[in-house]
């Protein structure tokens, strides 16, 4: 946002209605009301107020402002550990827009509201929010053993965010801990845990879950932590073909905020399929692609996001860049994204990126220290 914007909306208030000005407000990005603070003192206390944040959260949500997403990742390079952000629009365009980048040593557990939950991966037993739109974070919390499984979501049941942590006990034994921010304090879930092999680290948080995809020896299926009831729960996958390859992993998402799972289909497709109403229903058919492919063969797929136009963005494999598929007419691209040029030459996010974390960031007003 220009100064010169600013002036003339500082010069506009004046003559306009104190509701009017208000209805503005709420609509305008959050990163851009960050620098509308500066017009006046009566407008910084106004949007730095804990209630317009939340009215200012609950209007984005319903998707006013879906123009201001943004990707975040975390590079987990040994020699290079950065946190950075991309628009998300510039996805969609080529060139796209450079990313905004923060040295760190945080891997990034989930976001929500605008919130980033951080993992300190050097001492693996803390945990922070950040909101960084604002810059605000709350106060480091430490748990007793080192995390073997975590996730960070909001318990929309109860109003509260909250953070799962899954350690060793004394006796060697999993045991699953939820931080609760605002309340801070620990509660031990008493009865089911991860006992099974997990394929991600971090739980997928969707609708007050929490979401693992676990084998077993039967097969694969999705477990699950309700976080207004906090207790464990099982879902099976959709039914799958005999002809299948089942080497590849299947892999969970969100999509239209709803659980999904993307697998391979008869050796030739990939098969997207969306949760909703408690049951599994077909939304895509990807077919195979010669550049969607690691070394082992076909990769797996991870759906990120989907525009109002039906573009869906994926990373493919395991953590092996970016592609768009156009669900209306097949296309698949790859958009040259050099969001790391400052530091990996000839390394753009559309290819090999190595172990990073990436998911969908919607920046907020909401402070961390007001939970």
């Amino acid at each position: 946002m220009s100064d010169k914007w600013v002036e003339l909306v500082g010069c506009s208030s004046e003559r306009l209605p104190g509701n009017l000005v208000l209805e503005i407000l709420w609509r305008v990005p959050a990163t851009g009301l960050v620098h509308l603070k500066r017009v006046c003192r009566s407008w910084r206390t106004l949007i730095s107020s804990p209630e317009f944040a939340r009215e200012h959260l609950k209007r984005s949500t319903a998707g006013l402002l879906a123009s201001d997403a943004r990707i975040a990742y975390a590079s987990q390079f040994s020699h290079l550990r950065r946190i950075g952000f991309l628009p998300l629009h510039s996805l969609f365009h080529n060139p796209s827009s450079p990313a905004a980048k923060v040295v760190s040593c945080y891997d990034i557990v989930g976001s929500c509201h605008g919130l980033l939950c951080l993992f300190d991966t050097v001492s693996k037993s803390r945990v922070m929010l950040w909101n960084p739109c604002t810059g605000f974070t709350s106060k480091w919390r430490q748990t007793s053993a080192p995390i073997m499984s975590c996730g960070f979501g909001y318990d929309h049941v109860n109003g509260k965010y909250k953070f799962l942590a899954v350690v060793k006990n004394e006796y060697g034994a999993l045991v699953s801990k939820i931080f609760t921010f605002g309340v801070n304090h620990w509660n031990r879930i008493l009865g089911g845990s991860l006992i099974y092999s997990v394929t991600e680290l971090k739980g997928l948080f969707v609708s007050g879950t929490f979401n693992w995809l676990v084998s077993r020896p039967r097969g694969s299926v999705i477990l699950y932590l309700d976080l207004g009831r906090e207790t464990y729960g099982e879902l099976s996958l959709p039914e799958r073909d005999p002809d299948d390859n089942i080497r590849i992993i299947p892999v969970i998402g969100v999509l239209r905020n709803c659980l999904s799972v993307c697998f391979d289909h008869k050796k030739t497709h990939w098969a997207v399929w969306l949760r909703n109403n408690r049951s599994w229903t077909q939304f895509a058919m990807i077919p195979h692609h010669p550049q969607i492919t690691n070394r082992f063969g076909v990769a797996s797929l991870r759906i990120l996001y989907v525009s109002d136009d039906d573009v869906l963005l994926l990373e493919k494999g395991q953590n092996a860049g970016l592609f768009l598929y156009y669900l209306n007419d097949g296309r698949i691209a790859f958009p040259m994204i050099h969001s790391f040029s400052d530091d990996f030459v000839g390394m753009p996010m559309s290819k090999q990126i190595g172990p990073t974390t990436l998911l969908v960031y919607y920046p907020s007003l909401l402070s961390p220290i007001h939970l």
